[in-house]
């Protein structure tokens, strides 16, 4: 996976490209995704940049095909999320998901978190 960190925006671009649902997105299509699902209004060039720099770090690939240029992940989502949460697990949590599910217990319903605290157990026994 890409070892270098995500900016915000280009995490929200990455969000419209494997939220697309098929395995490409156009390169128009990722535009207006931005603008109806975000709300961001990027010009082209700023998404260009954004894209080249998601190149550069090996998260996606630009296809150009006539006319027409599609973006296809090279990272795949759940890769990336677990990567981020093993990053937030050691970093804020020292590595301890107890830590963190205590740190979400909050917004848990009672049914969620007698779910987690089964799996919680079930690490314990390992």
């Amino acid at each position: 996976m890409g070892e270098r960190k995500l900016t915000d925006a280009e995490q929200v671009v990455m969000r419209c490209v494997w939220n697309y649902g098929k395995d490409e997105i156009p390169f128009l299509t990722l535009i207006e995704e931005l603008r109806e699902k975000y709300d961001k209004d990027y010009k082209r060039t700023t998404v260009r940049t954004f894209l080249f720099d998601l190149e550069e770090k090996e998260y996606v690939k630009v296809e150009r095909r006539g006319k027409f240029s599609y973006v296809v992940p090279v990272v795949q989502k759940e890769d990336y999320r677990r990567n981020q949460a093993e990053e937030m697990l050691d970093i804020w949590f020292d590595g301890s998901p107890k830590s963190f599910i205590s740190a979400l217990s909050g917004r848990l319903s009672e049914e969620e978190g007698e779910k987690l605290k089964g799996l919680l157990d079930e690490l314990d026994a390992q």
